[in-house]
């Protein structure tokens, strides 16, 4: 027997048909729903990951403030970790001004030739850095080339050969010598 709504039809059986099923009006909203909650979704794993590498580069900020401060005492400074600009910047320029005797015994290995000595090594570095060199060479000509490689160095301002003298010494002759010289603080100590 058929029901009574299917024998009274008010409406086409077209019309029917359409209202069954979810309309074109609702497809649209929902599409604009579920992009916008992707959308926001991948925001919020995009901030996730922002968060996560900022907690890392702060965990890394950390200990290189805590190498800084190691390095402060190593030198004998008494610079606060969160220092300001200014205060850093007068810390860099005494740095600056200093000589690093350690680079100036790197020149001397780089430049010192052979059948030379030094006996004794004088450093300055009060007023104007300067170094003054005693030592010994088979001859004259090793001397020489010791002040040129000095003047080429670009290290050493005007070396000043003080004297130079030939004695005997064990039945062999040596040169004493005595030379002075700047330290250019501008490019080697840097």
């Amino acid at each position: 027997m058929k029901r009574s709504s299917e024998y009274i039809n008010l409406l086409p059986m077209e019309d029917k048909r359409r209202g069954r099923g979810p309309g074109k009006g609702l497809l649209l909203p929902a599409a604009f729903v579920i992009g916008w909650g992707g959308l926001f979704g991948w925001q919020m794993k995009l901030s996730m990951d922002y968060k996560a590498r900022l907690q890392s580069l702060e965990l890394k900020r950390q200990a290189l403030l805590q190498e800084l401060s190691v390095i402060h005492k190593d030198l004998g400074l008494a610079a606060p970790t969160g220092a300001n600009p200014e205060k850093t910047a007068i810390i860099h320029n005494l740095l600056g001004e200093r000589v690093r005797w350690s680079e100036v015994f790197k020149q001397f290995s780089r430049i010192v030739p052979k059948g030379l000595w030094f006996d004794n090594l004088e450093g300055s570095a009060a007023e104007r850095a300067e170094i003054k060199i005693k030592g010994g060479a088979f001859n004259y000509l090793s001397i020489a080339e010791f002040m040129l490689a000095m003047e080429k160095s670009g290290y050493f301002d005007k070396p000043q050969l003080i004297y130079a003298q030939k004695n005997i010494v064990q039945g062999q002759d040596v040169v004493g010598f005595e030379i002075q010289c700047g330290i250019k603080k501008g490019q080697g100590t840097r």
